[in-house]
């Protein structure tokens, strides 16, 4: 098994991945901020290490990079609201440290470099973009993870193997939990406030359950195979209108249709993960709506109307 890094560990994803890969028999470092606490996360665990420290601390980081096998890097300032609030700090962050950080990796010796992507990367299109896609972000957040891809294909090699998952929008409960993303905002709202109100409804957005984008990323430190490919990670594309109408089917709202003010449609073909590393997704985002309804009746996230946190907002 792998001796793991994981920047961002105490993230969203983080809190629900680093408990699996314990499970799996893995060594993990969480090398984190903290700044949304770290609650969530398994102490107890003799597997499991915790560095309090900022990606853009490059002395810390190269003395948790050694005797690493792999890193997952899912660090980054992620809500595109904030990348545009706080522009250097997001540039500071999501790629001005990324570089330093990927050749400080491979200079002591560590094996994987799996970088946390996103769809955001192609921006708009009019079908389902493919890993050969044109690059064409829209977004500040989406420009970031294309410059950190150009870094990282860069420093691939035959000892360092890169890789890049572009990943749909992540949906579902986590311990760390985002009621900010689209299936999770809207969930939010009819289980709250009994109406979620759609900006237009004919965009299409991509959407993976999270316990999926986390098996992904379990694959990726065994297979081998996937050295030097990005994939793109997704279960559906579907209409923000359908995505509505879904979770007012499960959690019994209404849907309120507004005029539109975000023009932006994306939708991605998963096909390579399958074909390349037998790869599919296997849980239906209507699953994601039952995780979190469940998580709601049972008094999760009881001050989920109040608590920033939940909106991804940082403190600076």
């Amino acid at each position: 098994m792998s001796n793991v890094l994981i920047p961002g560990g105490a993230s969203y994803i983080g809190a629900v991945l680093v408990p699996l890969l314990l499970g799996d028999g893995h060594k993990v470092t969480v090398y984190d901020t903290f700044q949304f606490g770290d609650g969530w996360l398994p102490k107890d665990n003799d597997n499991l290490d915790m560095v309090k420290a900022d990606v853009r601390d490059q002395a810390t980081w190269r003395e948790v990079c050694k005797k690493k096998h792999a890193i997952i890097y899912l660090a980054s300032i992620s809500r595109e609201s904030m990348c545009q609030k706080y522009e250097p700090l997001a540039h500071a962050v999501n790629v001005e440290c990324v570089g330093p950080d990927i050749q400080i990796a491979k200079d002591e010796g560590v094996r994987k470099f799996i970088y946390a992507s996103s769809v955001a990367i192609y921006g708009s299109s009019d079908g389902a973009a493919n890993e050969k896609h044109p690059i064409n972000p829209t977004s500040i957040y989406g420009r970031h993870k294309a410059e950190c891809e150009e870094l990282l294909w860069k420093a691939h090699s035959k000892d360092f193997a890169c890789i890049a998952t572009r990943s749909a929008s992540v949906c579902g409960p986590s311990p760390r939990m985002r009621l900010d993303l689209t299936i999770n905002r809207m969930t939010h709202a009819a289980y709250r406030n009994h109406l979620i109100t759609v900006e237009g409804g004919t965009q299409i957005r991509s959407h993976v359950h999270m316990r999926d984008i986390c098996d992904f990323y379990r694959l990726l430190l065994e297979d081998d195979r996937a050295a030097g490919h990005a994939f793109n990670v997704v279960c559906d594309n579907q209409t923000v209108a359908f995505s509505a109408e879904l979770v007012a089917s499960i959690i019994d709202c209404d849907v309120k249709i507004v005029e539109r003010v975000d023009d932006r449609s994306y939708s991605i073909d998963g096909h390579k993960a399958y074909a390349m590393l037998d790869y599919m997704p296997k849980r239906p985002i209507s699953q994601a709506i039952y995780d979190m309804k469940a998580r709601f009746d049972s008094g999760y996230w009881k001050d989920s109307q109040t608590n920033p946190m939940y909106q991804n907002i940082i403190n600076v």
